[in-house]
């Protein structure tokens, strides 16, 4: 009976880590952690408008699209031509906590040991 409980445990134990890692995943991919490139397309809200039905905002490249979704297909709804402002307010360059946001991985870590290396320097010299 011990053995069976052992195996259960373990079990739950390995499909929990699993759980997680699929999770940590999924947040590294959408967040751009890695450093990848930018997706030309991107989902920007959705919304259900029933059971099976959902509407779907869509922006690709310069433009937007609203899209129904249903279980038969998909249907184009309208599409949104973004203006001048809007684009170059996309392509500015952000604030410097969004930068740090979307830096690649590596980067953020060496620039958190050098701030790191700087403050025990300070202290070492008080």
């Amino acid at each position: 009976m011990s053995d069976w409980l052992s195996f259960a445990a373990s079990f739950a134990v390995v499909l929990g880590l699993l759980a997680v890692l699929l999770f940590a995943l999924k947040k590294i991919q959408s967040s751009n952690l890695l450093g990848l490139p930018q997706r030309r397309m991107r989902i920007l809200e959705t919304l259900s408008a029933g059971p099976r039905q959902k509407i779907v905002l869509l922006r690709v490249k310069d433009q937007e699209v609203l899209i129904g979704i249903t279980p038969q297909g998909m249907t184009t709804l309208t599409t949104f031509q973004l203006s001048a402002e809007e684009l170059a307010e996309l392509d500015a360059p952000a604030a410097d906590t969004s930068i740090q946001n979307t830096a690649p991985l590596a980067k953020r870590f060496a620039d958190l040991l050098k701030s790191a290396s700087a403050g025990n320097q300070n202290k070492n010299r008080s």
